[in-house]
């Protein structure tokens, strides 16, 4: 379908880094290995003092998303891509580090110099109020092979980042959990398991993909396609390749770009307004504005990637001068008339011409761009007897029957609320 992006003005906020028991689980980890290579190199001093979000942290950002609201009406969304685990490091013990298969803590439990008190709740409370849409990102977000190679061969950096619960040293830092340097049957293995995790934790299986790092390969985009992961994100940011530039114009003017069953998001808009002195203006909410029009213009939602690190963090300005940044970046986009979208509804759109996005158990978000009055059928969810539309226009039509929706309704976006009874 030839949706006119130019109109919806669609923005997809793809965050990566939630769940991730990284860089430093404290201050006094970061204390300690400041000096370390990987956290002296450009990439750690902006990400050093990165540590896993608390209940506290997602119930700010979701009330600061709750400040706004996309011209649908619908506030905005950040599709949260989640890390699935972490290393059980009271199971990693020195100096042989002697285990046939790492030891992993399911999110959202975490390693204990990492706890969280209350995290599971307040993730569970994001989703349910529609501004939390977690995808996948990766198991554990390590090049797994390299990481337990560094640590029995005693390599200090790597010894002492995992005294402090952290897995971040120089055999780490350069490479990816799924890049080429990991065995593919390892790479296999802990997709299979991210993707079981994700299940497991949200009741549903993840639809997009962002592998850490952009690190992947051909053999990596079958095996997700063959666990259900048919949405690839940052394709265009592929590690490795050869002239990236032309590699990203080419998925730029390309877009869509469909390969069998899989889908290509576009190119990613940067908008990481927090750079090693706390601050960064090259990044940040006027470049990204700019660039997401740019976006519009060429016929395209505005993808918009954002670090977790921007918003949780050790030192409070930083996490203080992120989140304004994004306050500045969602009124410019709601003063131009953007609406909110995550990647499924964006292919949805696309080949449907409607999409349905549950919002918790009560309701969901229901976008049509198809012919006006045709009628469109989805399973309802399970338990669901009845449904109401908002706004309820003349002409709109809506009726659940034997646990199927019936819709036929005008070019708009609408919410749907589900009744059990």
């Amino acid at each position: 379908m030839n949706l006119d992006w130019r109109r919806l003005k669609a923005v997809v906020i793809e965050s990566d880094d939630w769940g991730l028991c990284a860089w430093s689980a404290d201050m006094q980890a970061f204390r300690v290995l400041a000096d370390t290579p990987a956290f002296r190199h450009p990439s750690g001093r902006r990400y050093g003092g990165s540590t896993l979000e608390s209940a506290a942290d997602l119930r700010d950002m979701v009330a600061l998303l709750g400040e706004f609201t996309g011209d649908d009406g619908i506030p905005p969304v950040i599709q949260a891509n989640m890390i699935m685990a972490s290393p059980d490091y009271g199971h990693l013990s020195p100096p042989l580090f002697d285990v046939d298969t790492l030891p992993l803590i399911d999110f959202p439990q975490a390693p204990s110099r990492w706890k969280r008190p209350g995290l599971d709740k307040a993730v569970k409370d994001a989703v349910v109020s529609g501004a939390w849409w977690p995808e996948l990102h990766g198991l554990h977000h390590l090049p797994q092979h390299a990481w337990l190679t560094a640590l029995r061969r005693g390599e200090s950096d790597a010894r002492r980042a995992h005294e402090q619960q952290s897995p971040v040293c120089g055999a780490v830092e350069p490479l990816g959990e799924y890049g080429a340097s990991e065995p593919i049957d390892l790479r296999r293995e802990n997709l299979r398991l991210a993707v079981e995790k994700f299940r497991r934790c949200f009741g549903r299986a993840p639809a997009s993909f962002c592998p850490p790092d952009y690190h992947w390969d051909d053999r990596l985009d079958r095996d997700a396609a063959a666990l259900g992961l048919h949405i690839f994100q940052g394709v265009a940011e592929a590690a490795g390749k050869r002239m990236p530039r032309i590699w990203r114009l080419f998925h730029r003017y390309r877009w869509p770009l469909f390969e069998g069953d899989r889908f290509m998001m576009p190119p990613r808009i940067a908008f990481e307004p927090i750079g090693s002195e706390g601050t960064s203006a090259a990044l940040g909410a006027e470049r990204t504005h700019r660039a997401a029009r740019d976006a519009w213009n060429q016929g395209q939602p505005a993808v918009i990637s954002t670090h977790r690190m921007n918003y949780v963090h050790l030192k409070p300005e930083w996490v203080e001068a992120g989140r304004a940044a994004l306050r500045d970046l969602l009124a410019r986009l709601r003063k131009d008339g953007a609406m909110f979208l995550v990647d499924f509804e964006v292919r949805a759109l696309l080949e449907l011409g409607w999409s349905m996005r549950p919002v918790g158990t009560e309701g969901a978000v229901f976008r049509y761009c198809g012919v006006p009055g045709e009628t469109v059928r989805f399973n309802a969810p399970e338990g669901v007897k009845g449904v109401r539309i908002d706004p309820d226009v003349p002409g709109a039509r809506i009726a659940c029957e034997a646990g199927q929706v019936e819709a036929r309704v005008n070019v708009g976006n609408y919410r749907l609320h589900w009744s059990h009874t």
